[in-house]
This record gives structure tokens, sequence and C-alpha cells, in this order.
């Protein structure tokens, strides 16, 4: 992706479908610029929040990953500035990536749920390599099946940092999710009355 120095109003950057936004890191100055509206959005579709990717300024190549961005209050699809953080070869990178589910919409006709047990991984990785996300389609999946951290396959140069044995997700009927939640419910109460019995002797 090709960057241009700033050097320009903002008001002038985006009436011309251009966004605003900096560069900085390791061995460089924090830089003011620009890129063309659709071009930063098909890296952001892309690369995501994460993945590293290479962008040229001034003729020079940078590897840098998408840090920020800030969208339109009220046009939230509206990029109005952004992020990027520049690493050396040598840098690595701390990132907590997301878990995508696919398939969900085919559990639900067999009455099966998802329960999540990690929303995001947190993983490690340098210069040069990343993942966006995390994907899991669970179409064939069957009740009380699960998926723990040692079962994802992990892409070459990235490091999880995450207990093996923990459940990123399981497949579970409807009701059991709701006599779980039920459950939960129930010993919150319970934990509340005797922490209002305990207040009320204490008073006495």
């Amino acid at each position: 992706m090709k960057v241009n120095l700033r050097t320009r109003p903002l008001r002038e950057v985006r009436k011309e479908r251009m966004i605003p936004g900096v560069m900085y890191g390791k061995s460089i100055e924090s830089t003011s610029i620009e890129v063309e509206e659709k071009a930063f959005k098909d890296a952001l579709a892309e690369y995501g929040k994460s993945m590293t990717f290479r962008v040229t300024l001034d003729g020079k190549r940078h590897n840098v990953y998408i840090k920020n961005i800030q969208s339109d209050i009220l046009k939230p699809d509206d990029i109005v500035h952004f992020e990027l953080h520049r690493i050396a070869k040598d840098e690595t990178v701390s990132a907590s990536i997301p878990v995508v589910i696919h398939g969900k919409e085919t559990l639900e006709k067999r009455k099966l749920y998802v329960q999540l047990g990690l929303q995001e991984i947190n993983c490690e990785y340098k210069s040069g390599s990343g993942i966006q996300h995390f994907e899991f389609d669970v179409s064939d999946m069957e009740q009380d099946e699960a998926i723990h951290v040692k079962d994802i396959v992990i892409p070459e140069g990235v490091t999880i940092h995450e207990d093996p044995e923990q459940i990123v997700f399981i497949v579970k009927e409807a009701h059991q999710v709701l006599e779980e939640e039920t459950d939960e419910e129930a010993i919150e109460t319970d934990e509340e009355a005797v922490e209002t019995e305990e207040v009320v002797e204490e008073e006495n």
C-alpha cells in the first residue's frame, strides 16, 4: 500500500476521499501521512488490525500493522483517522486475535449452540507474519464436542500465549446453556443472601 506524507489541512485530505493517519514505531519519528480511502479499506479487510504488511513511503518500504482506527460516530463505516505501527525485522508484535465461528446457523437447526471459552487468543509474532483471526467451522460438530487451544493449527511464526488445555469453545444443547446460566444466577443469589445475613448480624 502506498502512503504519502501529509502536509495539508485535514479538511482538504478528507475532501479528496483520502484518509489522514500517522505512522510511528521503532527507529522512526512519528510521521503524518495520508492514503487513498479504498486502498486503506482494502488493506484493513485483508490484514485486519494484527497482521503485518508493507507500505511504501517516499520510495522506502516499511513493515507495519494497523494499530488503531477512528470512525465517524454517526457513520461507523467512514474512517476518519488511522495509526500504523512500524516494526523492525527483529521486533515482535503482541496482539489479541479474535475467534471467528462459522456454521452456527447449521447447529441451531439441530438445537445446538456454541458456548465460547475465549473470544480472543493472545499471540506473539515477528515482523512479516501474523494472523487476522482464528476461524472455525462448527457445521459438522456434535453435542459436547470442544476445541481446545492445543487443537489450533498455528501459522508459522506465530506463538500462542494461552493454556493449551483452555477450551476455545464447546458445542452444547440449548437447554444445557439455559440450565448453566440458571445455576450461575442461583449461586449469585445465594451469595448475595449470605452477604445480606452477615451484614444484618453485624448490625445487631
